[in-house]
């Protein structure tokens, strides 16, 4: 709350107007205490939040010692209240729950797995089965090769060997030393 401010006093023979002064004077000293009085106000608000914070810090500590303490010791369903026990009777159904699923997941993974690993190993017998059958018959192909080759080099060195008869007794040709 803010008072403007005269711009000036009227002057009177000996100086100001003692009687405007002292209005003045009375009306700043009352936005004095109630600036006071509104100071004081906040610093005691200010003090209760500050206590009232500390005091919710100091329960958020014991809640949490509290919470971590239960969270270590399984509760045991026979020492707590009904309705505590009702939840924790909820909470190892939906424990139970979660298991089950997981172990559901668990086997339907490994039954996939275990559908791929028998579909790749009779992928590759098969592809075994025709790399084998494909290197059988080159190896045949390769024998037959192989007895062709035989049996020309031992026309061909019959020929040679008959060709050396007929020359050896040949007359018109120089005598081999």
């Amino acid at each position: 709350m803010t008072i403007p401010l005269p711009e000036s006093f009227a002057l009177t023979f000996r100086g100001y107007d003692r009687e405007q002064v002292d209005e003045r004077i009375d009306e700043l000293l009352t936005e004095i205490r109630l600036l006071t009085a509104d100071r004081d106000a906040a610093v005691a608000e200010a003090e209760s939040l500050a206590q009232r914070l500390e005091q919710a810090r100091s329960d958020n500590a014991a809640l949490r010692a509290r919470a971590d303490r239960l969270c270590r010791t399984p509760a045991d369903p026979a020492a707590v209240g009904d309705r505590v026990r009702h939840l924790l009777q909820l909470a190892h159904a939906e424990a139970d729950g979660v298991v089950a699923t997981a172990r559901e997941r668990a086997a339907a993974i490994i039954r996939e797995a275990e559908e791929t690993a028998a579909r790749r190993l009779e992928d590759a017998r098969a592809q075994m089965a025709r790399e084998t059958e494909y290197a059988r018959r080159r190896a045949e192909r390769l024998a037959a090769i192989e007895q062709r080759t035989a049996d020309r080099l031992r026309k061909a060195d019959a020929f040679l060997a008959e060709a050396a008869d007929l020359l050896e007794g040949d007359p018109r040709l120089p005598a081999a030393a």
